[in-house]
């Protein structure tokens, strides 16, 4: 229990823990709402095959980008705060490690099979510059946030938004699916150019105001980096291999429908993400608010989530209509199916933010990869005579088993017992 004379210091933690998250769910929002009008354009403008090409090549940059962050990206919203006048140096290693691993990774995809189809030719070069300018891209959300300009964040995100669905109809009418590419991959660089120059400026006004450095062992960097990296690419193969697993199962053409109503999925589980982080920020530095973020941070889920998923489930027909009939006919079920696994899906999302919280990688890459592992069984496992709907079943299944595991702790936790 929450004694009175630390209920103020846990009140304001809990005050910072909601505006950070908000603000980084804002963003995840922003950018998913953006995608999903950009696929809305393009559905629109090109036949369903040509979308799930560009889909392909799209699922596979940020799947590469994903694996490439090595989660730095959470190891500097923990450390970061405290890195005083080894800021600006801790910054620039991190964005310099992103960036090779992910050229690295690009160049290693497009030599593969699978590579080679979404990217081929001379696509190739334009999918490594993707992978690279989109891994600094989800980089800088993690620095901003630590450098304590977390409202930048959704700025910048949805300057992003705003040029790509402003240059899409006019590349795509011009260049086709190629144009889909280039309207994501332009605005990238732009967009992530600009912001790494003010992210530097921050780093070293930090450096100025604060030289003194509070930062952990090497050890600790290790056995907390490695087994939550392990965590997000669990989280990046369950983003993106699985609509590649679709449109080899399916076609094109259903890819692209599952492609969608995927995106959305993704699209509410980085607002999730970028909500939950929030407890990791705030929560590490001082274990005595941690109950109370939690609760408030469950509640405020809760909350959206719910009546989110509600609203989805009476309106899928039309928002996919948004989209076409083809993709209303085919993937309202899937989309239906999709929308009760979130629910699920937030109660994980939790348990792995809590593990985090604490400082716990191994926890929380346990929940993760067995999040996965149990997700890519059902889509490959579930028969394909039901369609697209059976890969959407699979995945609202294996979250409904792991929250299942997850709830009770969190329940201790909320209640101020550590176990």
């Amino acid at each position: 229990m929450t004694s009175s004379a630390t209920a103020p210091a846990a009140s304001g933690g809990v005050r910072r823990a909601l505006g950070t998250g908000t603000a980084l769910s804002l963003s995840a929002v922003i950018t998913g709402v953006a995608g999903l009008v950009c696929w809305v354009v393009a559905a629109g403008a090109l036949p369903p095959e040509a979308v799930g090409r560009a889909s392909a090549f799209v699922s596979g940059f940020v799947l590469i980008a994903g694996i490439a962050q090595l989660n730095v990206g959470l190891g500097l919203l923990r450390w970061l705060p405290g890195a005083g006048g080894r800021t600006a140096g801790l910054v620039g290693r991190g964005y310099l490690v992103v960036a090779v691993a992910a050229a690295v990774g690009g160049l290693v995809f497009v030599l593969l099979p699978v590579g080679r189809q979404a990217a081929p030719g001379p696509l190739a070069a334009l999918f490594v510059l993707a992978s690279v300018c989109w891994a600094m891209f989800q980089l800088q959300d993690y620095v901003l946030a630590a450098l304590g300009r977390v409202w930048w964040v959704p700025l910048f995100n949805g300057a992003f938004g705003l040029v790509r669905v402003a240059v899409l109809p006019v590349l795509g009418a011009a260049l086709g699916s190629l144009g889909v590419l280039t309207s994501w991959v332009g605005p990238t660089v732009v967009c992530t150019a600009l912001a790494s120059v003010l992210v530097f400026l921050q780093a070293r006004r930090k450096r100025d105001e604060s030289p003194r450095a509070e930062l952990p062992s090497g050890r600790t960097v290790v056995s907390f980096l490695g087994p939550t990296y392990l965590a997000t690419i669990g989280t990046t193969v369950l983003y993106n291999v699985v609509p590649l697993i679709v449109t080899a199962r399916f076609g094109p053409a259903s890819g692209a429908v599952f492609f969608v109503v995927w995106n959305g999925l993704t699209a509410t589980d980085y607002a999730l993400n970028g909500f939950v982080n929030s407890m990791v920020l705030r929560g590490s530095g001082d274990p005595a608010e941690r109950p109370a973020i939690l609760r408030a941070v469950a509640t405020r889920l809760s909350l959206l989530v719910g009546a989110g998923a509600v609203g989805g489930l009476l309106l899928a027909p039309v928002l996919l209509g948004l989209f076409g009939p083809a993709y209303a006919g085919e993937g309202t079920t899937a989309l239906r199916v999709v929308l009760v696994g979130i629910v699920a899906r937030t109660v994980v999302a939790l348990g792995v933010a809590t593990k985090l919280m604490d400082g716990n990688g191994l926890g929380a890459a346990r929940i993760q990869l067995s999040g996965t592992v149990l997700v890519v069984a059902g889509v490959v496992l579930l028969p394909s005579a039901v369609g697209i709907a059976g890969p959407a079943l699979g995945f609202t299944l294996a979250q409904i088993a792991v929250a299942g595991t997850v709830l009770p702790g969190l329940i201790r936790r909320m209640r101020g017992v550590v176990r």
